[in-house]
Formats: C-alpha cells, sequence, structure tokens
C-alpha cells in the first residue's frame, strides 16, 4: 500500500462524513419545506412565507412554492449522494 492511497483514504473518509451530514440535512429540509407547504395552506398562520423581507407570500402559492423548493433540495441530495457512493468506491482497496 503507498503512502498516496493511504492519504486518499483518509480524506475520502473526512469527506464522507461530511457529505453524510449534507445529504441527512438535504433530505429532511426537503421533507420539512413539504411539510410547512402544506401545513400553511391549511390555515396554519405561525408559519410564515416571505419572497423578501416585508413581501409576504399569498396562502395559495404556498405548496408550489414549497414543492418547488424541495425538489430543488432533493435534485442536490442526488448528486451528493453520487459524491458519497464514490467515496466509499475510493475506500475499497
Amino acid at each position: 500500500m503507498t503512502i498516496i492511497k493511504i492519504i486518499r483514504g483518509f480524506f475520502c473518509s473526512l469527506t464522507l462524513l461530511v457529505l453524510a451530514v449534507l445529504y441527512t440535512g438535504l433530505i429532511l429540509s426537503a421533507l420539512l419545506s413539504l411539510l410547512a407547504g402544506i401545513l400553511r395552506t391549511f390555515g396554519l398562520e405561525q408559519i410564515k412565507m416571505s419572497i423578501w423581507n416585508g413581501i409576504d407570500l399569498p396562502v395559495i402559492f404556498s405548496i408550489p412554492l414549497s414543492l418547488l423548493v424541495a425538489l430543488l433540495l432533493f435534485f442536490c441530495s442526488v448528486y451528493v449522494k453520487r459524491s458519497i457512493q464514490f467515496c466509499l468506491s475510493e475506500l475499497k482497496f
């Protein structure tokens, strides 16, 4: 085993931890976004959605905006998962 493989394995193991936390955070955020859009549409007024500071989003657009944000987060999580799979393949000597 060469020193290059040891260094590559070390950095891949560190990267794997960071990517795993990022992946779970993206999935959890996407699910919470969907839940917040649905709850706001059905009358939960404590959830605020705004486009800019001081410009609130109408209630009717809550589900479409939350779906858009959730799809963007799921799309990002797909690429993070591919990076996780690459790091796992690099750790196999």
